[in-house]
């Protein structure tokens, strides 16, 4: 299972112990009509304009889909909104200096939040276990020093803030250490969450690659999550082809192949895969299941030859997210794109920075035009 495992998440044993932020970070990890603009041009003005101004025209869809973006800044914050996006995975610094400032500047885009506070020396999110009171550290009035007990604390001071809370980011990986973050950790954490720190249930958890792949993923497909990425990065630059899909039997990834509809096609069962799982499982004591989010490869890393190695074209992108959400959407929960800004330091491309492909299509208009199809009505 340990190769399997290793497969799936791209890494060799040696890679995986001495990992940067930003180097985990890096495997996180998640339309039709033209818009009449030239590839060239810009795809709105560079305004400060609101966004409830700029879609004032759009309603969101009653299915409440979210369409994501992981890791901008707070200057982006206007662009992404008026680009359709609605919903932000944030890094917020340990320190707080960033923590009012960043939901000031969601709260008038209404960008709904998602907030990672990494801690480094741990190599995963800053939760702290207290193995004396068996217990995640998550009560201020009892863990006056923890940082991820303050930062529980400040959304609860700011119902706005709250609000505008998307979910609660619990863990990235966290079974590749199971006896540091294992299946009974993970349940005391959604537990503490949505029973004791927040309670009635209101507030969601989220998370990244735990129920799939790994030798304890069976025991956390309830009462764990409420939202899980569902990574979608088949882009390739090699010699046989220019797609690896997953290959949800075998658990890794299939040899490169041109084939792109075959490809898309193997992703879908993979999703399928995932949803079959969690529906196999009772419900949390929330009554909740959890609900993937799509995560569409918007990077290349430059740590490897034949795998996450090329950016999507833009009709790529629009293709691909047009499938997942013709084929899918009522069992979604929503859409993003991974990664807006550079995730990781050895990533060579990413959204923001490698706005145009080689035919010079703006990639920047499909997130716009995925969003006024699927998004807004």
């Amino acid at each position: 299972m340990e190769t399997v495992v290793r497969e799936w998440n791209g890494m060799s044993g040696s890679e995986s112990k001495n990992l940067s932020r930003r180097e985990i970070l890096e495997l996180a990890g998640v339309a039709v009509a033209s818009l009449g603009l030239s590839a060239c041009a810009p795809l709105l003005p560079l305004t400060s304009t609101p966004a409830s101004t700029a879609l004032a025209t759009d309603k969101p869809d009653a299915s409440d889909l979210i369409h994501l973006v992981c890791y901008p800044e707070i200057e982006d914050f206007d662009l992404l909104a008026r680009l359709g996006i609605n919903t932000v995975l944030v890094e917020l610094d340990a320190h707080r200096d960033d923590w009012q400032a960043t939901y000031e500047a969601a709260v008038p885009h209404r960008l709904r939040v998602i907030p990672l506070i990494w801690d480094q020396d741990a190599g995963q999110s800053i939760w702290r276990w207290d193995e004396e009171r068996n217990e995640w550290q998550l009560d201020r009035s009892r863990y006056p020093e923890s940082i991820g007990a303050a930062f529980l604390g400040f959304l609860k001071d700011h119902p706005a803030y709250l609000a505008q809370t998307f979910a609660i980011y619990s863990f990235h990986e966290p079974l590749w250490q199971p006896e540091k973050t294992g299946p009974e950790r993970l349940k005391a954490f959604y537990r503490q969450i949505t029973e004791e720190i927040f309670p009635g249930g209101s507030v969601r958890v989220y998370g990244e690659d735990i129920t799939m792949g790994w030798e304890e993923s069976d025991e956390c497909l309830t009462g764990v999550l409420d939202y899980e990425t569902h990574n979608v990065y088949p882009f390739v630059s090699t010699p046989k082809g220019r797609y690896r899909p997953f290959n949800v039997i075998g658990n890794y990834y299939d040899p490169p192949t041109d084939d792109r509809m075959a490809t898309i096609q193997a992703e879908l069962a993979c999703l399928d895969e995932r949803l079959h799982r969690y529906a196999s499982a009772p419900p949390a004591r929330t009554g909740r299941r959890p609900e993937p989010i799509v995560l569409i490869q918007t990077f290349v890393d430059g740590e490897y030859t034949d795998l996450w190695n090329r950016m999507p074209s833009a009709e790529e992108m629009e293709e691909f997210a047009s499938a997942f959400l013709d084929k899918r959407k009522d069992r979604l929960k929503g859409l993003g794109w991974y990664c807006y800004r550079q995730a990781a330091d050895n990533y060579l491309a990413w959204l923001h920075k490698d706005r145009f492909d080689e035919s010079n299509a703006d990639r920047w208009e499909v997130p716009h035009k995925i969003s006024r199809r699927f998004f807004f009505r």
